[in-house]
């Protein structure tokens, strides 16, 4: 139990310092995107991918389309651990 909450504690950190690394290079945090129309298109979690090491699987998502796409949902199965409840 203990390995986990520290396991855990070790993620939020790394998000949080992948967040603060994306303000410092966009001049904002990170949110989620829309398209023109206002529809949810991508997670906040996917935007800040390279500053968590996962450029390579970032580059694979397709920006304007929404996490549902064929595409987009075909790497739901490539979620870094980091983003893992047991990460």
């Amino acid at each position: 139990r203990q390995a986990l909450a520290n396991n855990s504690t070790k993620n939020m950190q790394a998000i949080a310092m992948a967040c603060n690394n994306y303000e410092l290079t966009f001049g904002d945090l990170p949110t989620n995107s829309f398209d023109a129309n206002g529809r949810p298109l991508l997670s906040w979690r996917v935007h800040i991918l390279p500053y968590i090491e996962q450029d390579a699987l970032y580059k694979k998502f397709k920006l304007n389309e929404p996490w549902d796409s064929p595409n987009n949902r075909a790497l739901i199965k490539e979620m870094p651990k980091i983003y893992a409840i047991d990460g």
